[in-house]
């Protein structure tokens, strides 16, 4: 019994690997770009705006609530559940890696997570390409902000995750906690950052 059960546990071990390889292998290897052109910029920031609902994703994401962690745990059962949320998971990192994948996973957390959408969703847009552009390793060095909603101290992160240096979906989830409990909405937020020049 104990023969088969170790033997269960390896296929299961072997197919969340696979799962995670699959899904952090760039999308170049596939057949696709990684990275869009961006349309003409709107005069607003330096980067573009793009609408992250015109945007293909380049594959499918399954519908499962997001498992924020990275790392799988060693203990529990492993399920298939636990295994579509791990490679939903590393495919959201691998894609927010790009300014555009960043608003485009933004866009979808915000709408699962909070239900922001419409104006609110371009509020947050707007707030978070003013703050860093979506850039992940955005820092000001006069300040010590970082990251895509601009942390200050960046160890704020660490409540949701301490891969934030490497995770963009990390500091996404931080960000849109923080504005939850502060502000309420992302256009609350924004009016706060045109008044005083911060939120």
């Amino acid at each position: 019994m104990q023969m088969v059960d170790r033997s269960i546990n390896l296929s299961a071990r072997a197919a969340l690997a696979l799962a995670l390889i699959l899904a952090l292998i760039p999308a170049r290897a596939h057949g696709t770009e990684v990275n869009t052109p961006l349309p003409a910029s709107t005069g607003e920031s330096s980067l573009a705006v793009v609408t992250p609902s015109q945007l293909a994703p380049t594959e499918p994401i399954v519908e499962a609530r997001l498992v924020v962690a990275t790392e799988v745990l060693t203990s529990g059962k492993l399920t298939a559940l636990n295994l579509s949320s791990v490679a939903r998971t590393a495919f959201l990192v691998q894609k927010a890696k790009t300014r555009n994948g960043a608003r485009y996973v933004g866009e979808l957390l915000a709408k699962e997570n909070y239900g922001w959408s419409g104006a609110q969703w371009k509020c947050l847009d707007k707030l978070w390409i003013k703050e860093s552009q979506w850039t992940y390793t955005s820092h000001n060095k006069r300040t010590g902000a970082h990251g895509i909603p601009q942390a200050y101290p960046a160890t704020k992160y660490e409540s949701i995750g301490s891969d934030w240096r490497k995770n963009p979906v990390t500091q996404i989830m931080w960000g849109l906690k923080y504005i939850d409990v502060r502000y309420g909405t992302p256009c609350k937020a924004l009016n706060t950052f045109y008044r005083i020049k911060m939120y």
